[in-house]
């Protein structure tokens, strides 16, 4: 009990300090272990209600592979209070969206809606993350719609492309694994497991409840104690995952297939959790090589004709994260492109990057994050991603001066550091050879 409570009057200093900085943004750990985060606006009528859960394929065993996403769908089958199907006809009759989203570090649940309504759309969500039917009958209803989810998933070639690439990139953690799970796991889930998983992930502990719009903070508080509040459950708190060992060699696999007419190529170094300072530099890099039609990367690859299209970004995870290049090219051309693709790399890695090109990325960034926040689901998602995978929401609250304080110096560094001519993983989707 003791424990408990000096956990608590250390997060009530951590919301004086956000409150101290971003006056308009409410942080409240409630009894039962549950975040609640608010952010009146004045400036739309419209909000967002997101339920976040710090879970997600990367935490689940060998006989729980896609139970992560196959709850995602569960969620949406009825509860203890509606009809399956209930829930979603009455958010989209009153001009509503509903719908979730599973990764490998988190889940969550939102609705957008009109501020009339949104004290009846936390209710449902409520409802949906705390009191979900998890029968026999409805697990085994649900089985074939996410099978057939799988199947759509296995016969994407670009879905294998990425199974693939993560499966030679990850030898430690459950990053190898896919999200959506494998056919022999998803078959033998049953009541039991289900039920298990749930009660024991989806916990007030690990709960974040976002209310971004055109709502009256103390009445958000007031019907959110009066619900998510009242819930119990066994404390949990997702495991720190596992970092890779550095990666020494190259790792390289090419696969063919016959509905692929292009090549597509991925290729990715090894990058900082998001939880590293080094997270915001590698933010930073990704909009000098692939923020827009300025960046580097498009000018000199795209609009040269070396590839057709040209991708590039650092793939945040909890555990080691990827710094990723994808392209689409004539099969011909795949070598020629790459040797094009390396080449802008190690010059940046043995010459560094100029001042004024790193300055300009900074720029982007904060004007992309102003733009994106602009949007009541952006700015909710925001902070529910930072609470949820970082375990805090000022990695949110933060993020633009963060962005700020990276310098040409910190670019260079991360470059040398982390990006090698024997330390990379590649996957390459090809045609079939005739």
């Amino acid at each position: 009990m003791i424990k408990k409570i000096l956990i608590g009057v250390i997060f009530m200093a951590v919301i004086s300090s956000i409150s101290a900085k971003e006056s308009n943004i409410y942080v409240e750990k409630l009894k039962n272990g549950a975040t609640l985060i608010v952010k009146p606006r004045t400036d739309t009528t419209a909000v967002s209600l997101q339920v976040w859960f710090g879970v997600g394929s990367v935490y689940e065993k060998d006989n729980e592979r896609g139970l992560s996403h196959f709850l995602e769908h569960m969620l949406f089958n009825g509860t203890k209070y509606t009809k399956p199907g209930e829930i979603e006809f009455e958010v989209e009759k009153k001009g509503g969206i509903i719908n979730a989203a599973t990764s490998f570090d988190f889940t969550f649940y939102y609705i957008e809606i009109g501020s009339l309504y949104w004290k009846e759309m936390l209710k449902y969500l409520y409802y949906m993350t705390t009191a979900p039917t998890l029968s026999e009958k409805m697990i085994e209803k649900e089985k074939p719609i996410v099978l057939e989810e799988l199947n759509r998933h296995l016969d994407n070639p670009k879905s294998y492309l990425w199974d693939t690439y993560n499966k030679l990139a990850y030898k430690v953690s459950n990053y190898k694994h896919p999200v959506i799970g494998y056919r022999e796991t998803i078959e033998k889930f049953n009541e039991e497991l289900v039920k298990n998983y749930f009660y024991s992930h989806y916990v007030p502990s690990n709960t974040y409840i976002v209310v971004v719009g055109d709502v009256n903070k103390d009445e958000v508080i007031k019907e959110v104690k009066n619900t998510f509040g009242t819930v119990s459950g066994k404390y949990y708190k997702p495991p720190e995952v596992p970092l890779e060992p550095p990666q020494k060699e190259i790792r390289k696999k090419i696969i063919r297939k016959k509905q692929v007419t292009r090549a597509y190529v991925a290729i990715g170094w090894q990058a900082p959790p998001i939880k590293s300072k080094e997270s915001y530099v590698a933010s930073v890099l990704e909009y000098i090589l692939a923020g827009g039609k300025s960046a580097v990367l498009y000018q000199k690859l795209k609009e040269k004709g070396y590839v057709q299209a040209i991708y590039a970004g650092y793939m945040s995870h909890k555990g080691t994260s990827q710094f990723l290049f994808y392209f689409v090219v004539e099969p011909e051309n795949v070598q020629k492109a790459k040797e094009k693709l390396f080449e802008i790399i190690f010059d940046y890695v043995e010459n560094g990057i100029p001042e004024d090109v790193v300055e300009n990325a900074k720029k982007k960034i904060i004007n992309s994050e102003i733009f994106a926040k602009e949007e009541v689901s952006n700015d909710a998602e925001s902070l529910g991603y930072a609470s949820a995978v970082t375990g805090d929401v000022n990695y949110a609250l933060n993020y633009i001066e963060n962005i700020k304080e990276v310098t040409k110096e910190d670019v260079d560094n991360y470059l040398k550091k982390y990006f090698g001519k024997n330390n990379y993983t590649e996957v390459q989707l090809l045609p079939e050879e005739q």
